[in-house]
């Protein structure tokens, strides 16, 4: 993972980002269908617009906790570097969709830091929580 590192994090923020996407989708194709069906279009965006920080910020929180963990196990270099560069390059990518598309941050900032944050704290737990592979001798291989 050395070359490339900040191409191969915005593609990994990239692809966390449409994976939290999909999966609000999901959840509210089961809202529409199965706990409230047969409302209006608006019921179903205004219940889109509530979820999808939520969520952003619990599903966010195990995908970056996973993917933390994964990295610990495979005894990356410099990796507490990459679990802060990831959440960090997540919200960079987050801001400059949110501005573009011109959303009013005035009522938006507070669950955007909450949803973030759990992105961050799922990154540097699951670094801190995962214990790191041994090589074949049994020794520990160094994280950092």
């Amino acid at each position: 993972m050395k070359n490339f590192v900040i191409l191969k994090l915005t593609g990994l923020a990239l692809l966390t980002m449409i994976t939290l996407v999909i999966i609000s989708f999901i959840e509210v194709a089961v809202y529409s269908y199965l706990i409230n069906p047969g409302q209006a279009e608006g019921v179903y965006e205004s219940h889109a617009q509530f979820s999808a920080p939520f969520i952003s910020g619990i599903f966010g929180f195990i995908i970056f906790f996973l993917v933390a963990g994964y990295w610990k196990k495979k005894g990356y270099q410099n990796l507490l570097k990459l679990v802060l560069l990831f959440p960090a390059i997540y919200v960079l990518i987050d801001i400059i969709i949110i501005t573009s598309a011109g959303v009013s941050w005035a009522e938006f900032y507070l669950i955007f830091i909450l949803a973030n944050a759990a992105k961050f704290l799922g990154s540097y737990l699951g670094y801190k929580l995962t214990k790191a592979s041994a090589d074949n001798s049994g020794n520990e291989i160094t994280t950092q």
